[in-house]
C-alpha cells in the first residue's frame, strides 16, 4: 500500500484558496484549487474541466505552488 506523501499534503493545505499544479500517479497533471479534505481523500476544483473532482491522497505524486515544487 502507497503512503501519503506529508510534505505535499502540507503544501495543499497551505495553499490558502489559490490554484496549484497537482501531479497525480496517473501521470495527469491538473491546475486544482482545494475545496474540502477527509482521511483518505481530497477534493479539488479541476480549473481545466471546470468540475470538482475527488482524489485518492495516495494517488497525489507531487504539486506544484508559488514557484516551488513539492514531492
Amino acid at each position: 500500500m502507497k503512503r501519503v506523501n506529508n510534505r505535499v499534503m502540507k503544501a495543499i493545505r497551505n495553499s490558502k484558496g489559490r490554484f496549484f499544479g497537482l501531479y497525480t500517479a496517473q501521470g495527469e497533471s491538473v491546475n486544482a484549487q482545494l475545496m474540502s479534505e477527509t482521511d483518505n481523500y481530497v477534493r479539488v476544483y479541476d480549473r481545466n474541466a471546470g468540475t470538482n473532482r475527488k482524489l485518492a491522497k495516495t494517488s497525489i505524486c507531487g504539486v506544484r505552488l508559488a514557484q516551488q515544487n513539492f514531492g
